[in-house]
Parts: C-alpha cells; sequence; structure tokens
C-alpha cells in the first residue's frame, strides 16, 4: 500500500518526497526498499515521538524538509494507494494561482487528502500537538482554504484488515 502511494507522489509534479516513519518503522521501511526504485528519490526519516500522536509524525515531516522551507507542503497520507498524480498536479497548479494558505480536495461536500499548506502555515502546523492533524487549522481557515475537486477516492479509508483484505483482493499483484 505505502509503495502505491509512494509511486503515485513520485508520477506526481511534486518536487521533494519525505516519507515519516514511526510505528513498525522497520517493516514500512523494508516494504518501501522492497518495491524500489521509484520515478525519484525518496527521503526516510523517523518520528522518534510518534506515540505521541499524528502532530508528531506531521512535525517531524516538517523537520526534515529544513529551512528555507519550500512554497508549500503537501502532506500525504501512507495509505492512499488510488491516490491520482492528476489531482496532486491540480492542487499544486491551485496553489500556485491563487496562493491560499491550504489547497485541499473535495469530493459530496466532504473534504479529504492530500492537503497542500502554505509555507506560511508550517509554523502552526509545527504547533499543533496530540493525535490531530491540520482539521482544525483548515476549519478556522474557512473560505479562505481553496477547493479542488476531486473523486471519491480522497476519501477511502484503510485502517481496519477489513479493508486491506477486500483492497488487496480487488487490487492486481505488483512488480518490484
Amino acid at each position: 500500500m505505502v509503495a502505491r502511494t509512494l509511486r503515485a507522489l513520485c508520477a506526481s509534479t511534486v518536487e521533494r518526497v519525505v516519507v515519516v516513519l514511526g510505528h513498525r518503522a522497520a517493516d514500512l521501511r523494508a516494504a518501501i526498499d522492497a518495491h524500489a526504485p521509484y520515478a525519484r528519490p525518496i527521503e526516510v526519516t523517523i518520528a522518534a515521538d510518534h506515540a505521541a500522536g499524528l502532530s508528531a509524525s506531521l512535525r517531524a515531516g516538517l523537520r526534515a524538509i529544513g529551512d528555507p522551507a519550500p512554497g508549500g507542503v503537501l502532506v500525504c497520507l501512507g495509505d492512499m494507494p488510488t491516490l491520482n498524480p492528476l489531482l496532486v498536479a491540480r492542487l499544486i497548479a491551485r496553489h500556485r494561482q491563487d496562493n491560499p494558505p491550504a489547497t485541499i480536495p473535495c469530493h459530496g461536500g466532504r473534504q479529504g487528502h492530500p492537503v497542500l499548506w502554505d509555507r506560511t502555515m508550517i509554523p502552526h502546523l509545527m504547533a499543533l500537538e496530540g493525535d490531530r492533524g491540520g482539521g482544525a487549522l483548515i476549519r478556522a481557515l474557512g473560505p479562505r482554504a481553496a477547493i479542488v475537486a476531486a473523486d471519491e477516492t480522497i476519501h477511502e479509508d484503510f485502517d481496519t484488515p477489513d479493508r486491506l483484505d477486500r483492497f488487496a483482493a480487488s487490487s492486481p499483484a505488483e512488480g518490484g
């Protein structure tokens, strides 16, 4: 699953791919390496404090990017194997066009992932704590956030064993 997500990101117009690992880092690193090479280099960092929640992984990724921060940061979950590189390109294009604080895919009135954050939002993302991402920040931005139309795959959740099994059964085997 993570390899498919990485292949989609590497096929997109992002300039850099940084993967943050935490729980079961060695297993995930092995899965990433087993499907190499990718279309571009992949950097891996570890969120040593990943048990502190999602915000710890987010901070680890932002620290790995270093200073100066890029124009924007695309935050993508690792369990998005149906991610479309064209959606990433549309998020980036919209961000470059309007320079909003956040650019968010939306389908059926519901926001999803990945989210493209403007560099001005990095201090706010770094200040998050606990097991939460940028949802509260997005709500606070209201209409200042840009919305990009997307398909239903932005809502797919692969966090349960049943959903993983159904995905594996419906997906062709991927060669390395």
